[in-house]
């Protein structure tokens, strides 16, 4: 079971329980700097579970296009979850320009993507979640 608030708002994310506040949090307070790493974590994780490391760079990018499609009300840049999705996977990649909201974002609505894309289960979000949160400390 998720231990933190940021686990337990990736988990209601992932499964449309709430909507993605990745700038701020509902009624404005910004978001720390913990529950992004959380989210990046985790983010990271399901990434590693649904991509190999010499994934093709054209099965990341319909994935990344599916996934932004999936969420177009968010307007993620598809090329800058590309390149989270390739930094995940270990691939030195520029990331450093991205702005950090639109990286929550996109660490936040990929996540939840990706998690359904590969079926997880209530078990599995839970143990990806809180495997993140552990990490994260």
């Amino acid at each position: 079971m998720t231990t933190t608030e940021a686990g337990r708002y990736l988990r209601a994310v992932a499964q449309a329980e709430a909507p993605a506040y990745f700038g701020t949090q509902p009624g404005g307070a910004p978001v720390d700097d913990a529950a992004r790493r959380v989210w990046a974590i985790a983010f990271g994780l399901v990434a590693r579970r649904r991509f190999e490391a010499d994934t093709p760079l054209a099965e990341i990018g319909r994935s990344a296009a599916t996934a932004v499609h999936e969420h177009a009300a968010a307007a993620l840049p598809r090329l800058d979850v590309e390149m989270l999705i390739r930094d995940a996977l270990g691939e030195p990649v520029p990331t450093g320009e991205i702005d950090p909201a639109v990286a929550a974002g996109v660490h936040l609505l990929i996540f939840a993507s990706i998690a359904d894309e590969l079926a997880l289960c209530d078990a599995e979000l839970d143990c990806l979640i809180t495997e993140a949160e552990a990490l994260a400390v």
